[in-house]
């Protein structure tokens, strides 16, 4: 079976270059105006995409993150399950006229689009951020060295 992995990558880079220019100087949930990154704890959590409980913890690298001239990255998912670690690599977009993040898989087999797992509302925390989609909420407080 043949893909298209060149057609994947020119959608996603189309989609990312108009969410560069239209996140401007954006006000991102969770940091400075126009920023959203660095290291997040899963403190509480009701979404089955992130369990976490009192011996799963759940870790979000979104790495430099939102900036005035990035919408769209990668983010490192550490599952730790004493004294197991593990990570997965996926993409992360966010919308700001919607304040809306969306984390998926950046690309499948034989498939010329990005597969979303999820797509959040972002709403700014006092440590952190808060992410809802229907009925499920993750609450991410900014890491500490303690933490990890």
């Amino acid at each position: 079976m043949k893909t298209n992995r060149s057609g994947c990558f020119c959608a996603l880079a189309g989609a990312t270059l108009l969410l560069a220019v239209a996140v401007g100087t954006a006000d991102v949930p969770g940091g400075q105006p126009g920023w959203f990154g660095g290291i997040y704890k899963v403190v509480s959590s009701n979404d089955p995409l992130f369990p976490a409980t009192d011996t799963r913890e759940y870790f979000l690298d979104f790495g430099r993150g939102v900036q005035a001239d990035q919408s769209s990255g990668s983010v490192a998912v550490s599952v730790r399950v004493n004294p197991n670690v593990r990570v997965r690599i996926l993409a992360w977009q966010y919308f700001p006229a919607q304040g809306r993040i969306l984390i998926g898989n950046p690309f499948a087999e034989g498939s010329r689009n990005a597969v979303a797992l999820g797509a959040w509302k972002m709403t700014g925390l006092a440590n952190g951020v808060l992410f809802e989609r229907g009925n499920h909420q993750v609450v991410l407080h900014r890491a500490g060295p303690n933490d990890y």
